[in-house]
C-alpha cells in the first residue's frame, strides 16, 4: 500500500456543507447550523490503497467519506488482515480516537477506490457535538451498532465454516454496498481475495476456493474484482448451515 498522499479535490470541494447536512450523523441539521463548521473544513482526496491514517497515529480528525470506500482494518504480526467494515459515501471514519482524551487510532483506514472526504479537526468536532447533543446520541448508536457487528462476526466464525461465513458476508455486502439488476445484485465495492479472508477470518486460499464453488453452483459470478450474487436465496441457505 502506499502512504496517503492529499490530491485535488473535486466533489467535496464543491458544496461542503451540503454534503455534510446529507450524511447520516448530521441528518437533521441545516446548513446554517453546520455553517460554523465551515472554517474548519478540509477536502482531501485519497489514490487507491493509500490510507487515511495508520493504527497508532493521534485522533486528529473526523472523516465524512463523501465518494468512494474505505476499509477499516488491523495487520497481524503474521501479515494477515482483519477487515472489521467497509465505510462508503455518508458514513464517518475515526469517532471512537477523536472523543477520546489524546486518543490513537485503534485501526488503519485504507481507501479501497478513489475516495473523498470531508475532514475536520478534533477540537471542532467535539465543541460542535456537545452543543448538539443529539448528535452524541447518534454517535453512540453508530458505535454500538459496530460492537454488535463485531460481536456478530466473533460468533460466525464459533459456529460457522468457512462458506458459511463468506455466503453471510456476501449477502451483507450486498444488501449495504450492491446494485440490484432483478434478482441478481452487483456488490459495487471492489473485494480482493485478501479484503475478503479478512473479513471472514479466514486464509486468502480457503476464500478462493469457496469462491470457486459458489461461482460452479452458479451462486455468484466474478469479473474484475466485482462480484454480482445471482442466488441469493442458496446464499441464505449456506449461511445458516452450521459447521
Amino acid at each position: 500500500m502506499i502512504p496517503a498522499v492529499a490530491q485535488p479535490p473535486s466533489k467535496a470541494s464543491a458544496d461542503p456543507l451540503r454534503l455534510l447536512a446529507a450524511t447520516a450523523i448530521f441528518d437533521g441539521m441545516s446548513e446554517l447550523e453546520l455553517e460554523r463548521l465551515r472554517p474548519a473544513l478540509r477536502a482531501r482526496k485519497f489514490a487507491k490503497d493509500s490510507y487515511l491514517f495508520r493504527e497508532g497515529d493521534p485522533g486528529s480528525h473526523l472523516y465524512v467519506v463523501v465518494q468512494g470506500e474505505v476499509k477499516i482494518v488491523s495487520v497481524t504480526e503474521s501479515g494477515a488482515e482483519i477487515v472489521f467494515g467497509v465505510v462508503g459515501p455518508g458514513e464517518v471514519i475515526g469517532e471512537l480516537s477523536v472523543f477520546v482524551e489524546d486518543g490513537e487510532r485503534s485501526t488503519d483506514a485504507v481507501a479501497l477506490v478513489t475516495t473523498e472526504c470531508l475532514a475536520i479537526p478534533k477540537e471542532a468536532v467535539v465543541s460542535f457535538f456537545l452543543d448538539h447533543p443529539k448528535l452524541l446520541l447518534r454517535l453512540v448508536t453508530s458505535l454500538a451498532a459496530f460492537v454488535r457487528r463485531k460481536d456478530a462476526a466473533v460468533a460466525e466464525v464459533a459456529f460457522l465454516d468457512i462458506p458459511g461465513r463468506v455466503a453471510n458476508k456476501l449477502l451483507e455486502l450486498a444488501e449495504s454496498k450492491g446494485v440490484r439488476d432483478g434478482e441478481a445484485v452487483t456488490i459495487r465495492v471492489p473485494l480482493s481475495q485478501r479484503t475478503l479472508a479478512g473479513m471472514v477470518g479466514a486464509s486468502r486460499e480457503n476464500v478462493n476456493r469457496t469462491l470457486s464453488r459458489f461461482k460452479e453452483l452458479g451462486y455468484i459470478t466474478q469479473s474484475h474484482g466485482t462480484i454480482t450474487v445471482l442466488k441469493p436465496d442458496e446464499l441464505r441457505r449456506r449461511g445458516r448451515s452450521a459447521v
